[in-house]
């Protein structure tokens, strides 16, 4: 992991206030700071303190910690991602510590909301089509254009819409085929 960004971190799952709002019990960010260069996003608020928030870097021994915070967890719930840092950055593709912490979300019987404007879950779709199973699954894909010129100006660094549109697709594609079983 030479050249990879990296930041402490002593938690990564945190329980939640605000679960009646959004469907969720829990809150995890494997990552910190995001590259899309959304010009409308607040996550680089002053009052977040993230002096550098351009550059994604991933927290320390995040998937041991996940381990054990998820073993610890005395009911199991809805873990979001995705509220301050896009779960699927350009480091998820080397490092795929969202894919793995989805496995051990997996293996624990949680449920998980995923907020993303990457194209990069649809690599996932197995291991969320899994969790489906027997929890809860909430996937959200933040289009703000359907004019990929536009969406390059305003978010420069994200998925085009027209790959986003095809990660609905696939998304998609496993929710019709929990519909279809008998």
């Amino acid at each position: 992991m030479e050249d990879i960004p990296l930041i402490p971190a002593k938690t990564i799952i945190s329980k939640v206030s605000w679960s009646e709002w959004f469907g969720v019990n829990y809150n995890m960010n494997i990552y910190r700071g995001c590259s899309h260069g959304c010009i409308y996003c607040d996550s680089r608020s002053a009052c977040y303190q993230n002096k550098d928030f351009d550059t994604v870097k991933a927290k320390e021994s995040s998937l041991q910690i996940i381990r054990d915070e998820l073993r610890r967890k005395i009911q199991t719930g809805v873990i979001a991602t995705g509220s301050m840092s896009d779960p699927y950055n350009p480091l998820e593709r080397e490092l795929n510590l969202t894919r793995h912490a989805f496995e051990l979300i997996n293996a624990y019987n949680f449920g998980v909301a995923i907020a993303t404007k990457s194209a990069l879950i649809s690599r996932d779709v197995d291991i969320i089509a899994e969790i489906k199973t027997h929890s809860p699954v909430i996937a959200k894909i933040s289009i703000t254009t359907a004019d990929d010129r536009v969406c390059k100006k305003i978010e420069p660094s994200a998925s085009s819409v027209f790959h986003r549109f095809e990660a609905l697709s696939v998304l998609d594609s496993v929710d019709n085929s929990f519909k279809s079983r008998p």
